[in-house]
């Protein structure tokens, strides 16, 4: 099951790219007040057109980034994120509880022209996070906890299809 979920979101997200999405540097920078120059230099080399190529270490090193990515970089980011989690576990949890924290927030936080998730993200990766939250609630509940999927999980039931 885990395999296949990780080729569901593979691809769900085949074709995203950085585009002028923040890089993980550029956001790890940002989240560290500015202090961390090292981070600005790690942006100029930073993967932009293939998000498996992003190196697992370094999104689980980085976990405060996603806060301060814009929405092309969370679509960016998000299935090397998903796929991270499973292929590696949640390692310390930091990254998974900051990630499904962002995702809560952007679900049910989106007013005026910020962009929403149902319309940053099309209907093949809207499932894949679903099935990631279903997954992590109903097959592997040691490992990711059932409480926060399925908290996400009821609030994409709330949304409104999106217009495609």
């Amino acid at each position: 099951m885990r395999e296949w979920l990780i080729r569901f979101i593979e691809c769900a997200f085949a074709r995203v790219k950085l585009n002028d999405g923040t890089t993980l540097y550029e956001a790890a920078f940002h989240s560290s007040y500015g202090i961390d120059s090292h981070e600005l230099s790690l942006a100029d080399t930073a993967e932009r057109t293939d998000w498996r190529r992003v190196p697992v270490d370094h999104l689980f090193a980085r976990t405060d980034a996603i806060f301060f990515m814009n929405p092309a970089a969370k679509k960016f980011y998000s299935p090397a994120i998903l796929r991270a989690l499973l292929k590696e576990g949640i390692r310390d949890g930091l990254m998974y509880d900051a990630f499904l924290f962002d995702l809560s927030g952007l679900i049910r936080g989106s007013k005026g022209e910020d962009t929403s998730f149902a319309k940053l993200y099309n209907a093949a990766q809207r499932a894949a996070f679903v099935r990631f939250c279903k997954f992590a609630a109903f097959n592997a509940p040691k490992e990711f906890g059932r409480e926060q999927p399925l908290r996400i999980l009821e609030q994409l039931r709330q949304l409104e299809p999106p217009v495609e």
